[in-house]
């Protein structure tokens, strides 16, 4: 078997830091990333319950129109 040279043994190691560090700042541009999805997420889920109990108060008050369109309707 043939051994590697200490400066391949040196360029191998640079290169696995270098990978290393490469895989660590992805892996918290992603963590990051996810944070912030998952903000966006929360913020359109409330953005629906609002508009959804919005919606439940119209159709209480005006009754129970068929259609979205006859509630947009009344609006204008």
């Amino acid at each position: 078997m043939r051994r590697a040279s200490p400066s391949a043994l040196h360029d191998r190691l640079s290169s696995l830091l270098t990978q290393r560090r490469e895989a660590e700042a992805e892996f918290d541009r992603l963590v990051r990333e996810e944070r912030f999805l998952t903000g966006q997420r929360k913020e359109a889920e409330e953005q629906v319950r609002y508009y959804e109990g919005l919606l439940a108060v119209m159709r209480r008050e005006w009754g129970k129109p068929r259609h979205l369109a006859d509630l947009v309707r009344r609006l204008g």
